[in-house]
């Protein structure tokens, strides 16, 4: 299955965003990127399914949680 990672600042902002989504039954998996991954400098990213990343990014907005690019794994 394909998958995105969706780029976050720090950690708290990964853990929150991955609580709010599995209330509206998304699952995510909180990631460690490398530098060479991110060229803004995110550390920690959200990994899902393509298919679950519009939906995240919708409840992110909704619940102005900041994230950063979306990078294809």
């Amino acid at each position: 299955m394909e998958k995105r990672i969706l780029t976050m600042r720090s950690q708290t902002t990964a853990m929150r965003a991955k609580h709010l989504l599995l209330q509206y039954g998304i699952s995510v998996n909180i990631v460690r990127l490398s530098p060479r991954q991110t060229p803004k400098g995110c550390s920690w990213g959200l990994e899902m399914s393509v298919y679950a990343v519009s939906s995240v990014l919708r409840y992110l907005e909704k619940e102005s949680i900041s994230f950063g690019e979306i990078i294809t794994i």
